[in-house]
């Protein structure tokens, strides 16, 4: 949890903003004893953009905002996309984490039919009916897992992978238990941060 408030100490410095609601509390919170953050592994600047290519011919490339682009080693596959699972605590129960992947406006690109979802080993990971990817983080461990696209045909197109439902529209930071979200149950929360929203995009050119 203290990895947290460092990371938004360090925004605050670099661009004289203030950390959002959302992504602030105190330590010893009854309140906040179950709740997680889910959110884009980056380089700890919290308004870094993930950016992804994958050509026709199958040949991909990944970079951060405007930098230089990096080739990957497989075709038709994006560089991994990673997601960072933020908790200080092992529980006796497992937490899931829900993530999307939706088309950016103009584009029709097709689940299952277009583009499909793996994790870092390439196992498939399906949707669910509403469009809802998961991942299961044991007993609430933190830690870093990635996520690939693979590009299924030569449909153009731009998709937008989140960690808040798209469905429900920008976030509103001045509401965070209303509109950040992730996943809840009756033993936890899950929440994802508000600044990452729409910053993954995957490009079929």
């Amino acid at each position: 949890m203290k990895r947290i408030r460092f990371i938004c100490a360090i925004a605050f410095v670099s661009l004289a903003t203030g950390c959002e609601k959302d992504n602030v509390w105190g330590d010893g919170l009854p309140e906040m004893e179950h709740v997680y953050y889910i959110g884009f592994h980056k380089t700890n600047v919290y308004n870094d953009a993930l950016n992804y290519e994958i050509a026709a011919d199958g040949s991909a490339r990944w970079r951060i905002n405007a930098g230089a682009w990096t080739n990957t080693d497989e075709k038709n596959v994006s560089g991994h996309v990673p997601l960072q699972f933020h908790s200080e605590r092992i529980r006796s129960y497992d937490a899931v984490t829900n993530f999307w992947v939706s088309n950016d406006a103009g584009s029709n690109l097709v689940a299952g039919t277009d583009f499909s979802v793996a994790d870092a080993d390439g196992t498939a990971i399906a949707p669910s009916a509403a469009g809802r990817y998961s991942l299961t983080w044991y007993q609430t461990k933190k830690g870093i897992r990635s996520i690939k696209i693979k590009r299924l045909s030569r449909a153009t197109g731009v998709l937008k992978v989140n960690v808040l439902d798209p469905a429900s529209g920008v976030p509103d930071a001045s509401k965070p238990e209303e509109t950040t979200i992730n996943n809840a149950t009756s033993e936890y929360q899950v929440r994802g941060f508000s600044f990452d929203f729409n910053k993954v995009t995957v490009t079929f050119n």
